[in-house]
């Protein structure tokens, strides 16, 4: 499956109801400052968090942020109803769900189809790094379909960009649509329309430890799950939201994560991996993630853990593994639209299970994360009644497309994944 860069760009700005996206604020979860990432110069991941609010009257001052800090996933849901509607009037706007598979002509240095404004520099170079972003997704949106935040995530499977070596990363947006490459100022350039997010990194070239222990304790990893947060309103009819969450290993000698008991970062989409299918992680085998409302063979005692296109190590501390970094780009709305839904996610030792029925395994080394959220329905999130219950969803014009106000956005060349 092909797509042009300009239809890509173009369908950013097409069918499209009025109003404006101004991501004012924007974070970088992971690489964390000072960290470690990657094995071989290889399998990290740039992970970055948009918040939209209104427009200003001056867009000439910028924040700039060497430490910027990432949302807690325990945090209050951002609320206010201050993020504003998909647009035709201006270039930066067209904010949309988005798989950028290294599959599609769109995969490439220059604009990010699912946020054209989106500039990524590294160290230096004048080459934007945006279109090499492959998961692009919408996490928050008010009542009235106003979206409140947006999640971008590159996954780098080749150590093209070094190994061993200091990495410099800084991200923000432009007022217009960013080119192949950007070579102002970004702290004088009136087209920034957000703060510059930077992060200073390293990147591990060498293989991880493969030298473990007994744990210490019975839950040695912390699960943080940054979106889907509770109470928040996510996707567009369903799809297009993101699973973003964190593995951590609070017990570095028993090194849960080391490549001898089945971790590897990767890389997992449906355009090239005809294994992309729910069931047990080939990259992180003792993820759970269980779905509610899910839809899929087996319901909600089906393991989805697979799904994950981007898995990736996020932590080095003395060559073992200390993080792995799961996200997920919901490209198709398999636990339904405009509803409650919820997420239970932990992790096991050993190999997972592929369905989990009736009480929960015996041998979770984790946390039990329970993520209680509402799916968007209709093109725009579902407005709720007095009793605060959401509305009814309204009805696609087919199965293969988003709507969205009058016009639609093609979901098979944009963001079907399952």
């Amino acid at each position: 499956m092909k797509l042009s860069k300009t239809f890509g760009v173009a369908a950013t700005l097409l069918c499209l109801t009025n109003g404006q996206n101004i991501p004012s604020k924007v974070t970088i979860l992971t690489p964390k400052p000072g960290f470690e990432v990657g094995v071989n110069g290889l399998g990290w991941m740039i992970d970055i968090v948009a918040e939209f609010s209104a427009p200003t009257t001056s867009s000439s001052a910028h924040a700039s942020s060497s430490t910027t800090s990432a949302p807690s996933a325990s945090a209050s849901p951002n609320t206010g109803g201050s993020g504003y509607r998909r647009s035709t009037a201006d270039l930066d706007d067209g904010f949309i769900p988005f798989l950028n598979s290294p599959n599609l002509t769109t995969f490439a240095a220059g604009p990010d189809p699912g946020a054209p404004g989106f500039v990524c520099l590294i160290s230096g170079s004048t080459m934007n790094f945006a279109g090499f972003f492959e998961l692009n997704a919408i996490t928050n949106s008010d009542a009235l379909g106003n979206i409140l935040e947006a999640y971008f995530t590159w996954y780098v499977p080749v150590a093209a960009l070094g190994s061993n070596v200091n990495i410099t990363t800084s991200v923000f947006f432009l007022n217009t649509a960013a080119g192949a490459t950007y070579t102002k100022d970004p702290m004088t350039d009136p087209a920034v329309i957000s703060n510059i997010a930077t992060v200073s990194f390293f990147v591990f070239g060498d293989a991880a430890s493969n030298t473990t222990a007994p744990a210490n304790t019975a839950t040695p990893v912390t699960i943080d799950v940054f979106t889907p947060r509770g109470g928040e309103v996510v996707g567009v009819n369903g799809a297009g939201w993101m699973v973003d969450l964190l593995l951590i290993n609070t017990d570095l000698k028993a090194n849960l994560f080391a490549p001898i008991n089945g971790y590897a970062p990767r890389y997992h989409d449906k355009f090239t991996d005809p294994k992309f299918a729910p069931g047990v992680s080939k990259a992180v085998p003792g993820l759970v993630v269980l779905s509610n409302t899910s839809t899929l063979a087996g319901g909600a005692t089906t393991n989805l853990a697979n799904l994950f296109q981007i898995n990736a190590v996020t932590g080095i501390v003395n060559g073992v593994i200390s993080e792995y970094w799961c996200t997920w780009l919901v490209g198709s709305a398999f636990a339904g639209k405009g509803q409650p839904s919820s997420l239970t996610i932990f992790l096991v030792n050993g190999t997972a299970p592929g369905t989990i029925n009736g009480s929960l395994p015996t041998n979770i080394i984790s946390n039990v994360v329970v993520q209680n959220f509402t799916l968007s329905g209709g093109a725009v999130t579902p407005a709720t009644t007095a009793s605060g219950s959401a509305a009814a969803p309204s009805h696609t014009s087919s199965a293969g497309a988003i709507s969205v106000g009058a016009g639609c956005i093609l979901l098979g060349a944009l963001a079907l994944l399952l």
